[in-house]
């Protein structure tokens, strides 16, 4: 398979997608001075349409406003957060920004594309709760198959390492929990053999690794299929298919540090927050 970004067509695009998914980002995270003015300018039209149709209605009423006056999109959605926590129905920054409105066939009547605005947000939110569910299950299920360790072993660190960060590396793994790269490599490739975690990245260099839970990530990342160049119809050869062989595990690894301690997840600010726009959604579906 050839490598991705291999020739410029290819190249351009992986570019050109990173860049708007870092933009897309650094508007929701951490914005420049001029993205802060245009989000400013953006939470101004949401307080004021909120005024007299509520947060979430007025929400809507505004994005769509908003867009239909020719600004971006990218300055309301980072507004809309920070609004909804202002205004009580979101407690913490989830991004919640209704993007499946904007596909191609979604109508733009404001009486059609209101409904259907707020109806993505619904889909956002059960697929944000349904989500972390899923994590924390996968990672309670990992603890306690991930077998019984030596007093040095730092098997259960990796798995609460894996839990925090849903995509890791074994660079990244070494570096938080002071092991040596070829000893983040070996428990990984054993987690991965006893079906505890997951490769989603298709590749010998650079290899994430997530929870079995987030297994659904290996088709989004999925290169396209395309024929070696050079090669000839049928079979591969056998030296074509091999892939590369675990490092050793006789290695010795560093000495524990501080064990590092994970509160619970607590979902209650999460399910009251769901609770409270169902309510607000079935008050104004029912005017």
């Amino acid at each position: 398979m050839v490598p991705l970004g291999s020739d410029v067509f290819e190249r351009g695009s992986s570019v050109d997608a990173a860049h708007a998914a870092f933009a897309q980002y650094q508007w929701l995270v951490k914005p420049d001075e001029a993205q802060c003015n245009a989000i400013e300018s953006a939470l101004g039209w949401l307080s004021e349409h909120s005024k007299a149709s509520g947060p979430l209605l007025g929400a809507a009423t505004a994005f769509h406003a908003w867009v239909e006056a020719g600004h971006a999109r990218a300055p309301m959605r980072a507004a809309l957060i920070r609004h909804w926590r202002h205004t009580d129905i979101l407690h913490f920054p989830l991004p919640l920004v209704g993007a499946r409105a904007f596909i191609a066939d979604a109508p733009w009547e404001p009486s059609e594309w209101i409904p259907c605005f707020l109806n993505c947000l619904n889909d956002e939110i059960t697929a944000v709760e349904n989500r972390t569910r899923a994590l924390e299950r996968s990672w309670r299920h990992a603890r306690l198959q991930s077998g019984a360790q030596r007093s040095t072993s730092r098997a259960d660190k990796v798995i609460d390492i894996l839990a925090a960060y849903p995509l890791i590396s074994a660079t990244r793994l070494s570096d938080e929990l002071g092991l040596s790269l070829k000893a983040a490599y070996i428990y990984l490739e054993r987690f991965l053999s006893d079906g505890l975690i997951v490769e989603v990245t298709h590749r010998t260099a650079r290899r994430l690794f997530a929870l079995k839970e987030l297994e659904p990530l290996r088709e989004i990342v999925r290169p396209p299929k395309r024929p070696l160049p050079g090669r000839k119809r049928g079979r591969p050869r056998k030296s074509e298919s091999q892939e590369t062989t675990p490092p050793e595990e006789d290695v010795d690894i560093r000495p524990p540090g501080p064990v590092p301690t994970f509160a619970p997840i607590n979902y209650e600010e999460l399910e009251r927050a769901i609770e409270n726009a169902e309510r607000i959604i079935r008050r104004y579906r029912a005017d």
